[in-house]
């Protein structure tokens, strides 16, 4: 029984400890465009403004590197029409997981829900993904991504 409740008070802690996370203006910016340009099934502004080449997608079983603005472009167009078959309509951001900046890179964990079109739940009710951002002319895109779920169910 004392050691379900260490286990039930460290994972409430755990959970406070996410919900306080602060990201940097610059990248919060850029994430609220991203869910908005996700959502919206925008892969110009996400090829053009979100994702930078190359970029690296690291799956369960192997690793993708998109070398190009067109590589990224075609993955993603490929992404949405997987997506609208299923019928996916928005993506919301619960809370952050984790947050490290070091100079020009961060390490980032968006926890998420994603809905259908009619607003019920699409597949698990919170997803994860960790991102890594770097900063280039000013600006935050990201390079690298670990979905901790399907991309596009």
């Amino acid at each position: 029984m004392k050691k379900l409740l260490l286990l039930s008070l460290i994972f409430t802690g755990c959970q406070n400890i996410s919900d306080n996370i602060i990201v940097d203006a610059d990248v919060e910016d850029m994430y609220l465009r991203y869910n908005q340009a996700w959502s919206n099934g925008d892969f110009e502004t996400i090829t053009n403004e979100i994702y930078s080449a190359p970029f690296s997608l690291y799956l369960q079983d192997s690793t993708v590197i998109l070398n190009s603005s067109e590589e990224i472009k075609n993955f993603l167009i490929m992404t949405f029409n997987e997506l609208e078959t299923n019928n996916y309509g928005y993506s919301i951001r619960n809370s952050w997981e984790s947050y490290k900046m070091d100079d020009n890179l961060v390490i980032v964990e968006q926890n998420f829900t994603r809905f259908l079109k009619d607003s019920s739940i699409m597949g698990p009710e919170e997803r994860t993904a960790s991102y890594i951002l770097r900063k280039s002319d000013g600006k935050f895109q990201i390079s690298g991504m670990v979905p901790h779920t399907t991309i596009a169910k």
